[in-house]
């Protein structure tokens, strides 16, 4: 059975804005602001088919590059987009934040404060203080020793136990209340958290519990993956081969055989401009292989407006 890898992006850290901000004295020449641009086109067409793993990377470039722009100002309003998309919420905060500091009169200035509004209230209800919890618990203790088969009261305990961390205190009143009520399995929240087996036993499904599971389904990661540009003709002087590097890596316990990245770069439309195939052979557990593809199957290397990493593997 052969399994499939997708490209995993590394974290990337929200830059710190230049004291001077996105403008300097020098305002940018033509050439680099419709290059932005260009960029930026590229970037908002991947978030409207929800390619996000590829977004975070090329606008954090365009702002690097071509820091003065009107398109790197912009940028930051979708990255804000992207972040909250994958539900990156405080790092999408800081993005509106940043375009309304230096653009607030902007043209995505209603935008970003309508973004930041709705992304505060979804923090707040999904990330309540610690403080908040520990209330939270006291007072439902203190209904349950008056209302100790209050089955609703129980529950909500349980939910604002785990949402704190205590995830044992948690599961022993999911596996009571389950033991007790059985037309409560089917409940939602419940499934996400608890798996009951039977006999009373049951297996919860804590963070770490759900991040050992994907690592078992989709133990291979394409991760570091970036590109430039090399090989300058002696007579254009322009690039000739565009290069990408990345590495795969055995995030399991196991030993993965046969596998293999296939790298494919794209022009605009997801045209396919070339693909190129990277055996690596065995990945002992917690190992990590580079691999590195130069392509020259283009018009016009300006032309290449993506690369995509996809790894696969066999059991």
């Amino acid at each position: 059975m052969v399994l499939l890898a997708g490209v995993i992006v590394a974290g990337c850290a929200t830059p710190r804005k230049a004291s001077s901000g996105p403008y300097g004295s020098n305002q940018p020449n033509v050439v680099d602001s419709r290059q932005a641009q260009k960029e930026l086109d590229t970037a908002r067409a991947m978030i409207e088919a929800r390619e996000y793993s590829g977004v975070v990377p090329r606008l954090l470039l365009t702002m690097s590059k071509y820091p003065r722009t009107q398109a790197a100002l912009d940028a930051r309003y979708w990255l804000g987009v992207t972040y909250y998309n994958v539900q990156s919420y405080r790092d999408a905060i800081g993005m509106f934040e940043e375009y309304l500091e230096y653009a607030p009169e902007g043209q995505y200035a209603q935008g970003s404060r309508e973004y930041i509004a709705q992304l505060t209230t979804e923090y707040d209800e999904k990330f309540p203080s610690g403080a908040e919890l520990d209330g939270r618990v006291s007072d439902l203790a203190a209904a349950l020793q008056e209302s100790p088969g209050n089955v609703d009261a129980q529950l909500e305990l349980a939910d604002a136990l785990w949402r704190r961390g205590s995830y044992d205190d948690a599961g022993r009143i999911y596996a009571a209340v389950l033991r007790n009520h059985a037309d409560r399995r089917g409940d939602p929240l419940i499934r996400s958290r608890f798996e009951y087996i039977g006999n009373g036993d049951y297996i919860l499904l804590t963070p770490s519990e759900i991040q050992r599971r994907q690592i078992e389904d989709r133990p291979l990661q394409i991760a570091n993956v970036n590109s430039f540009r090399s090989g300058e003709d002696l007579f254009t002087r322009q690039p000739r081969y565009y290069v990408v590097t990345g590495q795969a890596r055995n995030l399991s316990e196991s030993v993965l055989y046969g596998v293999q990245v296939f790298v494919t770069i794209y022009g605009f439309g997801n045209v396919v401009f070339d693909t190129s195939t990277v055996n690596i052979g065995r990945l002992n557990p917690g190992e990590a292989r580079a691999f590195s593809v130069r392509f020259s199957n283009f018009d016009n290397i300006e032309n290449v407006r993506r690369h995509e990493a996809v790894g696969s593997f066999q059991r």
